[in-house]
């Protein structure tokens, strides 16, 4: 018995330490987008949720930046993501099965497309 729950528990570690929180930042199709840097000020700010399973190793659901960047015309913009105190109780919930984390979408507008013409 000893000796299968040694290499089961190395298995468990190398799964823990491969978590694949990923997400991409791509613009939407023949859109020109600034990449902001962390001290520019952004008037447009969206929070998402990402959900995986096993750590990060499967994805469920996934925020795609380049739909937000679309839809709300940024012509720049940054994405983060952080790991919040929801997050850590979702964890805690779901018994360490689903892992959260939070994405943080913030841009400014092009020209064209200021906050009055989201009315």
């Amino acid at each position: 018995m000893r000796t299968f729950i040694a290499p089961a528990g190395l298995v468990f570690l190398a799964l823990m330490l491969t978590g694949c929180f990923i997400t991409d930042l791509t613009a939407p199709r023949g859109k020109s987008v600034r990449i902001m840097s962390q001290n520019e000020p952004a008037a447009f700010r969206d929070e998402h949720k990402d959900f995986y399973l096993l750590y990060g190793v499967l994805p469920l659901w996934r925020t795609k930046p380049e739909e937000i960047i679309e839809r709300e015309g940024l012509a720049e913009v940054r994405v983060q993501t952080e790991d919040t105190v929801s997050d850590a109780v979702i964890n805690l919930i779901t018994g360490l099965i689903v892992f959260p984390q939070t994405v943080v979408v913030e841009g400014n507008y092009a020209p064209e497309h200021g906050p009055a013409d989201k009315q």
